[in-house]
């Protein structure tokens, strides 16, 4: 066996140079003492852009700076004003539809760091109201329910859970009514007569038990109402009445029985607005099909039922989509074993699934509001469908797409990396809106802004109307960056959020130099680093969300496999194999090595490490990594002896709370179960308190129960630790 040395983990030690997040470049200057220069960001979980600025220079000072590009990394249509809401890093911006220019309603008054990946919000279709959780800890927030036209807000929900990806809100197509999840509780609210404080006490406006999950508005009239094994049917207008007299007259009428419990956490539920057909997604993998003859109690009639499995991939998240005839389709997004991109999938579902459509590393589907239409975007195309026969009936190229929002049901908003357009699918029609990037910036001979965005025009800054147009072909060169008082540069920084500074030179008078942003020459210290492992032992689970999430965050990890998990789930291993991160030992069995019911000695510990490592190799034709832990690093002095001499580096965990703790072993007094919230928070805590240090994430249990995962909500935890100012690195940059 080829190991040497001995090597010793320690969370406080930087052996690696960090890279800078946040530069400067594209500088320029006019006779009237005006600036522009582009903010270059660089930063895990969000994408890489810069922001057009310009400020005014008065002696040894610079103005509060204007930003006049906007990055669209979240777009929302709020029809009640015409608004285009765009959000990135900076705040939030409002492009007037009508009027074609933009204003700031939001803006920090700092330059943002760290990662600061964006919430999402959910709009009422007639655009009034959007609601949207503002995150107050690592994984909880307040569900704010916010009227458009006056901004007034009103409080839902103080302790609500956060997540990047949903808000726990759900709209009827009138947008009078609207329902949310409370603790573990459903209730209904009209959102004006809420705003106004004027909606009946909320116990009256209690539905029952579940999640988000367990309700689905359809047909425009009805809510539908999942309850253990139920289906339950309620008239939107009824719903104060059910409210009332809920313990009288029950939840609604019943209209059919599911063959299986539903589970509010994990499945999620679908039905046609014409209330005959019913689809159940179990646990993000197993699909059922069924219909609803007659509206009873019976079971629905089961047309298919059966886990999605493909030989070549594993299942990352999927989605039904029921065109305008009531005929549903299913939508997957998985992750190939091979290591490659994603891949989008379109099926047919009836008897069995039928492969419509496939294309790489495609966005989710964004539905038209008449379902006729779905769009998706990959690269730098958008692509629409027709939902019937799903035949690609348009396609927008030019740039690459980092968002997309139908305006209504021909008309789309597509966020580029370079400009934000409206496109009409039908005429073809194509408007640039706002400007995302600059590809180069100066100024014209009446020393107003020009900019190329890279689409090969310029683009002229109008100062009075906030809005850009287009003025010709690309002509801009670099301005000088001085004029007769001042000359502005770029330099070297202590500071290590930042690759360099921007700086003013006084030409007039006394020489002097400043900032124009005084927290970029602050001397800070090099962050401090994080490791993430994720331990398999013989559950492949969350492993599809593990990779997608690193590769999201553009981070590496290191997996420990045991010898179980390698042997059950050979191609989940060859899928690790083939990703840019670490691998490592976790012994051949998932046998606690400290176990009094056998001896373990040097000899135990050398061929456990080395059938392994043997067993991973024949899988993967690929060498294991040098470094092991324990089963449930369960460990003594003597196994890491043992280890260390066959050549293995021993990586342990300064964390003692694990997601493995099942609820059934709490409820036998066994360990201490907590919820991936609660562990989140206690990581965060054990960082601070160690000034970094090694996370365990688990794969998947297999066996117990838990109510959430820690690989649920990684992307919860990776923006956490990068939010408080660390680095997170592969495990073996924090060996010495």
């Amino acid at each position: 066996m080829k190991r040497t040395g001995i090597l010793f983990i320690c969370a406080g030690l930087f052996l690696f140079p960090l890279s800078a997040e946040v530069s400067f470049d594209n500088l320029g200057i006019n006779s009237k003492n005006q600036i522009f220069y582009s903010i270059n960001h660089s930063v895990p979980g969000t994408y890489d852009y810069n922001t057009l600025a310009t400020t005014k220079l008065s002696n040894e000072n610079a103005e509060n700076p204007e930003l006049i590009t906007v990055f669209p990394e979240k777009i929302e249509y709020l029809a009640a004003n015409g608004m285009l809401q765009i959000r990135n890093r900076y705040g939030t911006v409002w492009y007037d539809t009508f009027n074609k220019s933009f204003t700031w309603k939001e803006k920090s008054s700092v330059i943002p760091l760290n990662s600061l990946r964006l919430a999402p919000v959910s709009v009422s279709p007639d655009g009034k109201f959007m609601c949207y959780v503002k995150k107050r800890g690592y994984a909880d927030g307040e569900l704010i329910l916010e009227e458009v036209l006056t901004g007034k807000k009103k409080l839902l929900d103080g302790n609500a859970v956060f997540s990047y990806e949903t808000v726990p809100v759900k709209w009827n197509e009138a947008s009078s009514m609207m329902v949310y999840v409370k603790g573990s509780s459903i209730y209904f609210a009209n959102p004006e007569a809420y705003v106004k404080g004027i909606e009946a006490d909320e116990k009256h406006r209690k539905l029952g038990e579940g999640t988000i999950n367990s309700v689905n508005w359809a047909g425009g009239r009805y809510l539908i109402y999942v309850d253990n094994d139920l289906i339950y049917k309620i008239n939107g207008k009824e719903l104060y009445t059910m409210g009332l007299y809920s313990g009288i007259i029950g939840k609604g009428s019943a209209i059919g029985r599911l063959t299986n419990s539903f589970n509010p956490s994990k499945d999620v539920f679908t039905i046609s607005d014409d209330l005959s057909s019913f689809i159940v997604i179990q646990s993000g993998k197993i699909f059922t099909f069924g219909l609803i003859d007659k509206p009873t109690c019976d079971y629905l009639n089961i047309i298919y039922s059966r886990p999605y499995v493909d030989l070549k991939a594993s299942l990352l998240d999927s989605g039904v989509i029921w065109n305008a005839n009531e005929a549903p389709s299913v939508w997957v997004r998985q992750l190939p074993y091979s290591g490659d991109s994603t891949d989008f999938v379109v099926y047919s579902l009836n008897e069995q699934l039928v492969k419509l459509l496939q294309v790489k590393n495609a966005s989710k589907p964004v539905l038209s509001p008449d379902k006729k239409r779905c769009a998706f975007f990959e690269g730098e195309n958008v692509y629409i469908y027709d939902t019937t026969y799903w035949k690609q009936t348009a396609n927008l190229k030019g740039e690459k797409v980092v968002s997309l929002l139908w305006q209504n049901n021909s008309t789309l908003f597509v966020g580029g990396e370079n400009t934000v357009r409206k496109w009409n699918a039908t005429t073809g029609l194509v408007e640039v809106l706002v400007l995302s990037c600059v590809k180069n910036a100066g100024f014209n001979d009446n020393e107003q802004i020009l900019a190329t965005s890279g689409d090969g025009r310029d683009y002229l800054y109008k100062e009075d109307t906030k809005s850009w147009v287009a003025v010709g072909t690309e002509t801009v060169k670099h301005n000088t960056g001085r004029n007769d008082r001042y000359r502005i540069y770029c330099a070297e920084t202590p500071n290590a959020d930042f690759k360099n500074a921007l700086l003013v030179r006084n030409l007039v008078g006394k020489s002097t130099t400043f900032p124009v942003y005084p927290e970029t020459i602050n001397k800070t210290d090099q962050k401090k680093q994080v490791a993430l492992i994720f331990d398999a032992y013989d559950n492949a689970d969350g492993l599809s969300k593990i990779i997608y999430q690193l590769r999201f965050y553009d981070i590496k990890g290191t997996f420990f496999l045991n010898g179980e998990f390698i042997r059950r789930y050979p191609n989940e291993t060859i899928q690790i194999a083939n990703t840019q991160n670490e691998s490592g030992s976790m012994f051949f069995s998932t046998a606690d090595l400290c176990s009094n019911n056998f001896k373990v000695d040097e000899d135990y510990i050398r061929r456990g490490l080395a059938r392994n490592e043997d067993e991973f190799y024949h899988c993967t034709q690929k060498e294991l990594g040098v470094m092991w832990h324990a089963p449930f690093f369960k460990v003594t002095n003597a196994i890491i002896e043992a280890g260390n001499k066959t050549g293995y580096t021993y990586v342990d965990t300064t964390q003692t709370v694990n997601d493995m703790v099942t609820m059934e072993q709490d409820v036998r007094g066994l360990a201490v179960y907590n919820s991936s919230a609660e562990l989140i928070d206690i990581y965060m805590k054990s960082l601070s308190k160690n000034g970094g240090g090694v996370i365990p994430v688990t794969t998947g249990i297999g066996r117990g129960t838990r109510e959430s995962y820690v690989y649920d909500n990684l992307d919860l935890l990776i923006s956490a630790i990068l939010d408080a100012g660390y680095e997170i690195v592969p495990v073996r940059a924090m060996v010495e």
